[in-house]
């Protein structure tokens, strides 16, 4: 072989070799759209498990969803005569609260869907609850307000509610953190603050094993991103 050849022989190579590994790359790099498609089908996955678990765990009651400082107000509103309309409550609250927890799986869903993700890459790579405050930071509102509106159905037609002005009164004189709204305000917002914490737990479970939600856009999008942290 010519000597002199070698040098150029070497460089064809090496630009060949240069651009077959950047043509992988850009095979291999998830298009902004899939990255988005991913964190969605990531929220969609986390949430259907969150509100599911919920779902099991709201048959307590009144007593389940109020601060443990109210408990005491409820339990001085039966001493003063009231206990049969406080349990029939208790039991009522628990019933609605369950079907508003089922029913938040159509309005979690419908909050993903609008959610807008500025820099989905940077999401991917973030904490491991990261995609969850990015839907809560833009959809909180949202979702509490239609979250609310649902329980307001569930318990329309229930007179023992009128209970709840008595004993938020009673609390109120005594709590450094006063309640204000209605019953289904309240129980709304820790019902949806209670989803978006049980869904960063199940994003993180997800994160650690991306393939389990057999899909293959999250699989090729969180497998692209793991070595880039």
């Amino acid at each position: 072989m010519n000597i002199r050849k070698l040098p150029l022989l070497f460089v064809t190579l090496l630009i060949l070799g240069s651009s077959c590994s950047t043509l992988q790359n850009i095979a291999l790099a998830p298009s902004n759209l899939e990255t988005i498609n991913a964190l969605k089908e990531v929220l969609n996955g986390s949430a259907f498990k969150a509100i599911e678990g919920l779902a099991r765990a709201s048959n307590g009651g009144l007593e389940a969803v109020l601060p443990e400082e109210v408990r005491p107000v409820l339990a001085t509103l039966k001493t003063l005569g009231l206990g049969d309309e406080i349990n029939k409550l208790d039991k009522k609250i628990g019933v609605a609260s369950e079907a508003a927890y089922l029913e938040s799986k159509g309005l979690m869903s419908d909050a993903i869907k609008e959610v807008k993700f500025e820099d989905a890459a940077s999401i991917v790579l973030g904490g491991e609850n990261a995609a969850t405050v990015a839907l809560k930071n833009a959809m909180y509102g949202a979702v509490k307000k239609r979250y609310s509106e649902r329980l307001d159905g569930q318990l329309a037609n229930i007179d023992e509610t009128k209970h709840w002005n008595t004993a938020v009164s009673a609390y109120n004189l005594f709590a450094k953190n006063k309640i204000d709204g209605s019953l289904s305000d309240f129980i709304a917002e820790r019902a949806v603050d209670a989803v978006f914490v049980a869904m960063g737990k199940e994003e993180a479970v997800i994160r650690k094993n991306p393939a389990s939600l057999e899909k293959a856009v999250v699989t090729k999008v969180f497998d692209y991103y793991k070595d880039k942290k």
